[in-house]
């Protein structure tokens, strides 16, 4: 009985194997994070990345290596409960599972809204665009707000290139009113990101204006930030998070390479053929639990 049970675990095995195969094998990826390079943008308070390109070298030590010097946060990087309160050290990044990045993901696009440094998101902004977008937020999801601030790296004050600071994206962005903070809390994401270099915070010319999530909202609930990210325009509303932070011991957050998984558009077979939703997305938002409201759907409504 022994035998027959380890051959059905591994026939068990094996199917799963090769569903999972065939599931990866039928998706897109997207690339969200950015190339590190040296003194690349970040946010205005952190330590720059150092890349030393000729560390080692063929011609001197007979290969090729690199020297990084960076700190946690730098790129596209999650943000861990330690890093702001000094209350929650023993939630470091090293203390969460590997799976806690590894998520369904819902995206809502605020683009059209134009936001500017130090304007907010709000909840009835927030929910107009997800009902609009076909966007529906569940427990345990991983929520990216896309702002479009990936085109303003390398900018200065003028509008040209900057100096090597990054000083004006890491200085200058929109964030998350009160009322957004709160409710995404409610619905209980594992996390939350943004193409700015500090999600939920809004700041405009270094002057920090608010910081709902990092403060209050978020991380004292054990739900991660993600920031830094870019290219969120080639993702669809619905699909699958995919991020690895390192493990670095008493982390406050790690750099992290995210990824975005879905489902590749079918190539068209006749003009009979019916039109598809991009991603599979949701058709009918409706938030979980009592921040409902009258229609149904938002608390707003």
């Amino acid at each position: 009985m022994a035998i027959a049970s380890k051959r059905g675990l591994e026939r068990h095995m094996n199917s799963f194997v090769q569903t999972l195969g065939g599931l990866l094998g039928a998706a897109s990826f997207v690339d969200i994070s950015p190339v590190l390079s040296t003194n690349m943008d970040g946010w205005q308070a952190h330590p720059q990345i150092s890349i030393i390109n000729d560390s080692r070298s063929h011609e001197r030590d007979g290969y090729y290596l690199q020297l990084l010097v960076m700190p946690e946060h730098v790129g596209s990087h999650v943000d861990a409960p330690a890093h702001v309160h000094e209350s929650l050290m023993h939630r470091t990044i090293d203390t969460f599972p590997v799976d806690a990045l590894l998520r369904p993901g819902r995206k809502v696009s605020a683009t059209s809204l134009d936001l500017q440094p130090g304007e907010q998101l709000t909840l009835g902004d927030f929910a107009r665009l997800a009902d609009e977008q076909g966007v529906q937020v569940h427990p345990g999801d991983i929520v990216l707000v896309e702002f479009g601030w990936d085109k303003h790296k390398d900018r200065s004050d003028g509008g040209t290139p900057a100096a090597a600071s990054g000083s004006w994206w890491g200085g200058n962005a929109p964030g998350f009113a009160e009322d957004l903070c709160q409710w995404l809390a409610a619905a209980g994401p594992a996390a939350v990101g943004t193409d700015t270099a500090a999600c939920d915070i809004a700041v405009k010319d270094g002057r920090i204006l608010s910081a709902y999530g990092h403060d209050t909202y978020f991380l004292p609930k054990d739900i991660l930030i993600l920031e830094g990210l870019c290219g969120l325009d080639r993702v669809p509303g619905e699909f699958f998070f995919m991020a690895l932070p390192l493990r670095i011991q008493s982390g406050s957050g790690s750099p992290i390479r995210a990824v975005a998984g879905f489902q590749k558009e079918p190539e068209p077979r006749s003009s009979m053929q019916g039109a598809a939703g991009v991603g599979g997305v949701c058709k009918s938002p409706q938030p979980p639990g009592s921040m409902t409201g009258g229609c149904g759907r938002w608390a707003c409504c």
